[in-house]
């Protein structure tokens, strides 16, 4: 008779199966940086699974870097690019200006290329989704009220609407690590001009002209800079 050899059967937990689903939806692109997780009773009737089971896969995602879980508030998606890489320049974006437009080059660079493929990629409802951020930011306007808010989201729309998870992530740690500091830059800016970038750019999203919606992307990156430049020279 032949000699077969017979691997033992392992239990798999049921937290570490919900973390691989989770973190499955994550790395294909289908949970993105920022969106919130269902909250824990759906999750709990989604998963069929007891609330000791879910909290302890939770904590194994926040502890792992893929999700951020905060008391009375949802747990939302990190971006999977490692802390260790835009934590320490943190500080320095505070203070030093060669900093801040070393990773303002490094943001142009993506962004022109979102814009780009965001106007070959995007679907309906990535349009819709733009279209919100600019309607917002015009509410904002009118309010008189800072659009730093709007201005991310809007960014971070069109780096969705490439459809690159790679690309997403990138640019979600790239903007949380300059939104400070290009949010004070913006205080005494006239935001007319800032909307009127945003409204060229997603009108050639929508036309769905690549070359005009990079450009447009350079140009009012190529603005920001300036900003940045005001704004450190009268500090």
């Amino acid at each position: 008779m032949t000699d077969i050899s017979y691997k033992p059967i392992q239990q798999v937990k049921v937290s570490t199966m919900i973390v691989d689903q989770i973190k499955t939806h994550i790395l294909e692109g289908k949970l993105q940086p920022g969106d919130a997780l269902p909250s824990e009773r759906d999750l709990m009737k989604a998963f069929k699974v007891s609330r000791s089971s879910l909290r302890e896969a939770l904590k194994i995602l926040d502890a792992t870097g893929y999700v951020t879980v905060a008391q009375r508030k949802r747990t939302r998606v990190k971006s999977i690019v490692a802390e260790t890489v835009t934590e320490p320049l943190r500080p320095l974006l505070k203070k030093d200006m060669a900093t801040v437009l070393e990773v303002h080059d490094v943001r142009r660079s993506l962004e022109s290329w979102n814009a780009r493929y965001a106007a070959e990629k995007a679907t309906e409802e990535d349009m819709e989704a733009m279209g919100n951020c600019i309607t917002a930011m015009e509410k904002k306007l009118a309010e008189n009220q800072s659009l730093n808010k709007e201005d991310a989201a809007f960014h971070l729309a069109i780096s969705a609407a490439t459809h690159n998870k790679i690309q997403t992530h990138l640019m979600y740690s790239i903007n949380s690590l300059i939104q400070d500091t290009v949010g004070i830059c913006y205080e005494s800016q006239d935001n007319r001009e800032i909307l009127k970038e945003h409204q060229d750019i997603f009108l050639a999203i929508q036309a769905r002209d690549p070359d005009l919606a990079a450009e447009k992307m350079t140009w009012h990156l190529d603005r920001i800079r300036e900003r940045i430049h005001t704004f450190f020279a009268k500090k």
